[in-house]
């Protein structure tokens, strides 16, 4: 079975992966767009920030598709992805990592020191969580200093009511001074646009949003209340901020 598979291509501008195998490229100077989506690979969060910094120096747009256990939180490491301009992080089924903290994937916005747009995408259920409890001051982790100068744009998609994701929104909002929008899909991406501007040509033609399962509504439901409770107030008047909540045509009293 192959297991690593070196590729030569001066010329080489984007890649996408979505294999199994270690992939190790040289002279990857041209190389600006990188996609790492693969099928069967564990552990690719930890494995990209490793890595990346190396074999793909120059990167500037990022896409990251986590769809297999974590089995170590993303690790703060000193190596720099200096022209990383979009990162994209999606957190799907089959993932299973209950001890993965999501806070973690700070290490990636720490190493991007001119990242301009960041989107994280958690599917639903593909996260195990606790919810928050308690005072809204403890949502706030200490002894952290990395800053961001350059992110613009945040947005996260199927954001819920989990500890470690308000942990790093709190983050975002308290150490990025050119942050100028953050949006909270709670519905990932199936939210009171859908039937407005119609993103997906099946519901422009039924006029009305995809589902959502009752268990995933209530979930929501505790998810505006956690953005109200614990992230609201700490957003800069600066800052354009939106929560997507459940679509009030389509999902509000079913």
């Amino acid at each position: 079975m192959v297991k690593v598979v070196e590729i030569d291509a001066p010329r080489l501008c984007s890649f996408r992966y979505c294999g199994t195998p270690v992939i190790y490229v040289r002279n990857s100077s041209q190389l600006k767009n990188v996609d790492i989506s693969p099928v069967n690979l564990s552990g690719i969060l930890s494995y990209a920030r490793f890595s990346l910094p190396s074999i793909a120096q120059n990167v500037e747009s990022l896409t990251l598709l986590a769809g297999r256990i974590e089995n170590a939180n993303t690790p703060m490491l000193p190596s720099k992805l200096p022209h990383l301009k979009n990162l994209k992080i999606s957190l799907v089924k089959p993932w299973s990592s209950p001890n993965y903290d999501v806070f973690s994937l700070v290490s990636f916005l720490d190493a991007s020191p001119a990242l301009e747009s960041f989107v994280l995408r958690v599917e639903q259920d593909a996260m195990m969580h606790d919810p928050v409890v308690g005072d809204d001051t403890e949502y706030r982790r200490q002894n952290l200093e990395c800053r961001n100068n350059s992110l613009r744009k945040v947005m996260i998609t199927g954001f819920c009511s989990a500890k470690s994701l308000v942990e790093l929104t709190v983050h975002i909002l308290e150490r990025t001074h050119s942050l100028e929008r953050f949006t909270l899909d709670i519905t990932y991406g199936y939210d009171r646009r859908t039937c407005n501007i119609a993103k997906f040509p099946i519901a422009r033609m039924i006029g009305q949003c995809w589902s959502l399962s009752k268990r995933a509504l209530e979930e929501a439901h505790r998810a505006v209340e956690t953005a109200d409770r614990y992230i609201k107030g700490r957003v800069p008047s600066s800052v354009q901020f939106e929560v997507l909540g459940p679509c009030p045509r389509c999902h509000i009293g079913k």
